[in-house]
């Protein structure tokens, strides 16, 4: 589906007046007011993104609450489980949650971390009965999960297990009667920064709890130098999970990877290596959501989440490489497995007449890995640009996982099928779903008719949004370092894109990279020459001719080559000119 290209409105004045008042150029400004932040008080914020700037976790709901049962618990030598999902927010939550407890002398802190295929997400009664049998009356925390689990809390307390929830996760009508709630969208909850995503939570307590084992408000230095180095974890799960970077996301997030590439664990260090990042450049969001939090979600997706934990956690540089490539090896496995998901769901598509007037699709087949189905769901809702469900089909029970598009609620969305569920959880962006089998053609019905009613046809045209559009000879080396002070990106701070007008492609553009999908390339306007990259295009980059005119929507990047830093556009579309006559 091609994109409808959308130039943002610019103003000038404002951007000029911004830029001097924040001491930034005005392009940059001009990309701040894009992104909501229109004040230069603001504007300094949020380029500098201090660590200063966190929220303490003393106004978070639940969360001094569960630091006190916890650091209780610990104190009385009782046994404390950390329950956490099996994705990368879960799992950087149970490692950052269990390595707090381990350092601050709790009696064998464990975890659990729930089969994805075997058991679904989330608590279950059966784990809970297992854990209850191994550690009667233990502590059980939750870490990206348990918000919306009413029957498995009454279960934890009548098999009694005391147990705190900490969750991010969209909320029901009805809360879980646990013995605490941590959550920063709690009814009145007085808490800032409602976007947290489940490790962020979890850190939150674990900083409280470091404090408890301080003096109370501040926790001791071994402890207080955990809190900082566990910020990369942090960073990981926010970008994974597709959370906003905004507000105190933003400043976890700078930080973490920061601390990550400067001083990276065992774990992170051998997940870096075989991403391909060696440290001496900063490390960014894309690397992360492209090459290691996939790692990490592998090892849920297709055997065991806790290898991913045993990984982050683990001191031995040795065994962190073994895991790390145990976890390689799995992404693998689900990249083929992926693949084939994909084309099969493209084929039911097309044998069901093609898109047609769907506004949302929902699509299942028996042979689909329910592990893969999460990615699968992303691929096709981009492709089509339709909120999408993708389901693996089994008795009695089958999975699914549905993904969004930008500006519609998901998670509302699927309440409003909830009669044809067994059970949903989630946020607006990415949800969960159980089904009865027999209902996948009801849900298709339900959930279509659900997306028509939000979703206009211009929501439904996929669009690429530019931010300005600009001279090449503008783009120095200074401006474009500049705008890379707006990293880190992602939701509400996505990358800038830029447009170049006319431009004149010289010389001969070449297919690069392994399979030679890439297309590398000059372009030319008026005197200005800048050179040009194209990922995934080579096969649309056929029309490009020496002398040929268009019109290119680029990311500017700073390429770094044998010490030598020049700027690069990173390009995403391009149209060519119409040749008169």
């Amino acid at each position: 589906m091609k994109a409808r290209w959308r130039l943002r409105p610019h103003d000038p004045g404002s951007s000029s007046e911004l830029g001097k008042a924040a001491g930034v150029s005005a392009l940059v400004a001009q990309l701040l007011i894009n992104r909501g932040v229109a004040d230069p008080a603001r504007a300094r914020a949020f380029l500098s993104a201090r660590m200063d700037s966190l929220h303490d976790p003393d106004l978070l709901p639940g969360a001094v609450e569960a630091a006190r049962r916890i650091h209780l618990a610990a104190l009385e030598r009782r046994s404390i489980v950390i329950y956490g999902d099996y994705d990368v927010d879960g799992v950087c939550g149970v490692s950052i949650l269990w390595m707090c407890l381990k350092l601050a002398g709790a009696c064998e802190p464990t975890f659990y971390i729930p089969h994805r295929v075997d058991e679904g997400y989330g608590l279950s009664a059966s784990a809970l009965e297992r854990i209850a049998a191994d550690r009667p009356g233990a502590l059980v925390v939750t870490v990206d999960c348990g918000i919306s689990a009413v029957a498995e809390a009454r279960h934890a307390r009548a098999l009694g297990l005391e147990l705190i929830i900490t969750d991010h996760h969209s909320i029901g009508p009805e809360l879980p009667e646990a013995d605490v709630l941590v959550h920063p969208r709690l009814p009145q909850s007085p808490y800032p920064n409602g976007d947290l995503c489940g490790a962020a939570v979890g850190f939150k307590v674990a900083w409280q709890v470091c404090k408890l084992f301080g003096d109370g408000k501040r926790a001791s230095p071994h402890l207080r130098d955990y809190l900082v180095r566990s910020l990369g974890y942090v960073a990981l799960a926010t970008i994974a999970d597709v959370v906003p970077l905004s507000d105190e996301n933003r400043v976890l997030v700078r930080h973490g990877l920061a601390g990550l590439n400067a001083n990276p664990t065992p774990g992170a260090a051998a997940l870096l290596m075989l991403a391909g990042h060696t440290g001496r450049r900063p490390l960014k969001s894309g690397t992360v959501g492209f090459g290691i939090g996939p790692r990490i979600n592998a090892a849920g997706r297709m055997e065991r989440a806790a290898a991913a934990v045993e990984l982050l956690t683990t001191t031995d540089a040795d065994r962190a490489q073994k895991l790390a490539l145990e976890l390689d090896e799995c992404n693998t496995r689900r990249q083929e497995v992926e693949r084939r998901i994909v084309q099969e769901a493209h084929a039911k598509i097309e044998a069901q007449g093609g898109l047609g007037d769907r506004h949302g699709l929902v699509i299942g087949d028996e042979g689909w890995h329910p592990g893969v189905i999460g990615i699968v769901a992303s691929r096709i809702a981009e492709a089509y640009n339709r909120p999408t469900v993708i389901v693996a089909l089994s008795k009695p029970v089958a999975q699914g996982s549905a993904r969004s598009i930008p500006g519609f609620n998901l998670h509302d969305a699927l309440a409003d099928c909830a009669d044809l569920l067994i059970g949903f959880g989630g946020h607006a962006a990415a949800a969960g779903v159980r089904l009865d089998p027999t209902n996948l053609a009801n849900l298709a019905t339900r959930f279509d008719d659900r997306c028509r009613q939000s979703l206009t046809p211009d929501r439904l045209e996929r669009s690429l949004w530019i931010d300005a559009e600009v001279p090449l000879a503008s783009l120095s080396l200074a401006v474009v370092e500049e705008i890379e002070r707006l990293e880190p990106h992602g939701i509400d701070n996505p990358r800038p894109l830029l447009l170049a007008s006319d431009v004149e492609i010289v010389g001969e553009p070449r297919a690069v990279g392994e399979h030679a999908d890439h297309l590398q390339f000059t372009c030319r306007q008026g005197t200005f020459t800048a050179r040009a990259i194209a990922f995934k295009q080579a096969e649309k980059g056929r029309v490009l001719k020496p002398g040929t005119r268009a019109s290119v929507v680029f990311h500017a990047v700073v390429n770094e080559w044998k010490g030598r830093r020049d700027v690069q556009l990173e390009v995403k579309d391009f149209e060519v000119a119409e040749t008169p006559g």
